[in-house]
């Protein structure tokens, strides 16, 4: 791996440590609500695993392990669970026998709209009491975050 020389290693540092300790605590924060003991909560990846099939259409575990940088074993564990609440289906490659392809179900699709409109409506209270001026950084701000993820390798 390449050491980028522009960047200061104060700076690197500390760039390391908001990713590591106020990453998990801002998303925390925005996606947990005061009653989510009543709530049935996944991880991340689960979502975001559906997401990736509802945009992307049917795929291998591997290309959907490689877009969002799970690693092979924890993609075949997500896989399993995800199969066994009936969210997708595994099916064959139509040339290769070696490659499984993964497509998400209806029941996975609605599962995604159910958990959006919950999620909405616990960020929704959870950034209220931000003005319209911090509202607008906060989204700015994720914007950047965005683009900039997409540029990482993460392979």
């Amino acid at each position: 791996m390449e050491e980028n020389k522009n960047i200061e290693k104060p700076e690197f540092e500390k760039m390391v440590d908001n990713l590591l300790i106020y990453y998990p605590l801002f998303y925390r924060k925005l996606k947990m609500s005061l009653d989510h003991e009543n709530q049935k909560s996944k991880s991340a990846g689960y979502y975001q695993i559906l997401g990736t099939l509802k945009v992307h259409g049917t795929m291998s575990i591997s290309k959907i392990g490689r877009i969002l940088c799970i690693s092979k074993p924890n993609m075949t564990i997500f896989i399993d669970n995800l199969v066994k609440e009936g969210h997708v289906i595994r099916s064959p490659h139509d040339t290769d026998r070696r490659i499984t392809n993964i497509d998400i179900t209806p029941e996975g699709i609605q599962f995604l709209i159910d958990s959006r409109k919950i999620v909405e409506k616990i960020i929704r209270n959870n950034i209220s009491h931000l003005n319209k001026d911090e509202y607008n950084s906060l989204n700015d701000s994720l914007k950047t975050i965005k683009s900039l993820v997409f540029k990482i390798n993460c392979e």
